[in-house]
């Protein structure tokens, strides 16, 4: 038995899709992804994958985007998720799945990674403070879902 972290295949996107909702599940958001295996292989432009797998079984993945700060004035690795599967949590699989994604977007030009938590992920955040992450608390994040973008598109003006 042993771990293989590389880079997700066409053929593994299902799996990694179901292991978003597993993730949404694991913080209890009560929200149900609408990823689907076809939808992160079309999206292979935008989005880097890694994945662990042990025996021919995926067990994590770690979704990175590449992203750019202007206060750094440099590149970045956005983790969009990280998951490990439950019964293979403990085994550091996690850190290597991080520690691949770091070294790919690195090789293009990353200097920062940047991710969030969400606030009843305990586990997640011990986590990233053991790895020297720093949390910001001064930051708030901010979405226009996908309805509302519709409708300020088409009204031109924020009322």
């Amino acid at each position: 038995m042993s771990l293989t972290v590389r880079g997700m295949q066409a053929t593994d996107a299902e799996a990694v899709a179901g292991m978003v909702r597993g993730l949404a599940e694991h913080i209890g958001t009560g929200f149900v992804p609408k990823l689907t295996g076809d939808r992160l292989n079309a999206a292979g432009d935008l989005v880097d994958v890694v994945v662990a797998e042990e025996d021919g079984h995926l067990l994590g993945s770690c979704l990175g985007l590449m992203t750019f700060s202007t206060w750094r004035g440099a590149r970045g690795l956005y983790v969009v998720d990280l998951f490990v599967l439950p019964q293979a949590r403990g085994k550091n699989i996690g850190l290597e799945l991080l520690r691949e994604s770091a070294r790919r977007f690195a090789a293009r030009g990353a200097e920062f990674i940047k991710l969030e938590v969400d606030e009843t992920n305990v586990g997640a955040e011990r986590f990233y403070e053991r790895l020297g992450f720093i949390k910001k608390t001064e930051d708030r994040l901010h979405i226009l879902e996908q309805d509302r973008l519709k409708d300020f598109i088409g009204m031109g003006k924020p009322t």
